[in-house]
């Protein structure tokens, strides 16, 4: 079965994960209202930034993570992913690497793979 998640640099034939260069596993999305909710002082929450899409990879070889960098870009590239409402879309974001070491966290005895890879799509647009 071809995985649901899908990226590209263009809207036409955005690609899914296990049928790019190098396969890439299925992440673990999260759908967000606002990129930061910051606690008032009534302890209210009040979201501030744009939605965004986060997709965490548990453990990735570095193959993968190079397949998953040449989509990195100043440009837009557009992903398919999971809404808050478990359905799917298509999206035109902004590709950020959260991880400071970029690359998961290296583990021993697991040379050649990474864990904790997490990347977020800031939503520019949701495509129909």
């Amino acid at each position: 079965m071809a995985s649901s998640f899908k990226i590209d640099t263009t809207s036409g034939g955005i690609t899914s994960l296990d049928a790019l260069g190098t396969p890439c596993p299925d992440p673990q999305p999260q759908f967000a209202e606002f990129r930061r909710k910051d606690r008032l002082g009534d302890m209210t929450l009040k979201g501030r930034g744009p939605q965004s899409i986060v997709w965490g990879f548990p453990l990735i070889d570095v193959a993968q993570i190079a397949m998953l960098e040449t989509f990195q870009s100043t440009s837009p590239i557009y992903i398919q992913s999971r809404k808050r409402d478990d359905t799917l879309g298509v999206f035109q974001v902004l590709m950020n690497w959260l991880e400071p070491n970029e690359d998961g966290e290296h583990m021993s005895g697991f040379y050649g793979y990474r864990s904790g890879l997490v990347l977020e799509f800031i939503i520019l647009s949701e495509v129909t």
